[in-house]
């Protein structure tokens, strides 16, 4: 995992042993009583500056986003988790070459 001021990135095989299973994924976040969205985010589609009061993890299963954490721009792509911490302000941009990005938003 590679830990940064305002964020984590780390893979998907590395905190949960597997790759792209989405199903067992929101399995096993939703019985630790976390909050998961399943998201499908268009290439270029913008989230603007936010933030939030707990941490939220962007599990990217297929396609590429860029997330702009504080400052640092920060690519995570297929298999890619980023955990921004709270209260960082951040924004998201799809940038997936097939058009559509597919991610698990989780709020711990």
């Amino acid at each position: 995992m590679t830990e940064q001021k305002y964020y984590y990135k780390s893979t998907t095989k590395k905190e949960f042993n597997c790759v792209k299973d989405d199903e067992k994924l929101i399995e096993t976040l939703s019985d630790k009583g976390y909050t998961v969205y399943s998201v499908r985010q268009k290439t270029n589609q913008l989230i603007p500056y936010h933030e939030h009061p707990t941490e939220e993890m962007v599990i990217v299963l297929t396609g590429k986003v860029r997330y702009t954490v504080e400052e640092e721009i920060v690519d995570v792509e297929e298999g890619d988790i980023i955990r921004v911490k709270p209260h960082s302000v951040h924004s998201m941009v799809g940038m997936a070459k097939e058009g559509i990005s597919n991610l698990l938003l989780v709020f711990i």
